[in-house]
């Protein structure tokens, strides 16, 4: 049986106040950073930043990724369906 996935939207503050819970930050000009208070590359864009209104944030540890659809459906192809998906 496959797990279910909830997407849930937080606000401007949320999003600060979880990402600051996990030592992360954002800058004045919207980008994610890091603990060690770097901006984050896009994985999908590497000469691009995270930016919080691009950005998903996972459970977890709290990775933040590209918000894209293709960053997402390939997260949860490979953290959430898992290596063995096609044999359910």
């Amino acid at each position: 049986m496959a797990k279910e996935i909830v997407f849930e939207q937080l606000n401007e503050d949320e999003m600060k106040l979880l990402l600051r819970a996990y030592d992360y930050d954002v800058d004045g000009e919207g980008f994610i950073l890091s603990p060690s208070r770097s901006r984050i590359p896009s994985e999908e864009l590497p000469t691009e930043f995270l930016h919080k209104s691009k950005v998903a944030l996972i459970p977890g540890s709290l990775k933040p990724i590209d918000g894209s659809p293709t960053s997402i459906s390939k997260f949860i192809r490979e953290e959430v369906e898992g290596p063995n998906a096609d044999e359910s």
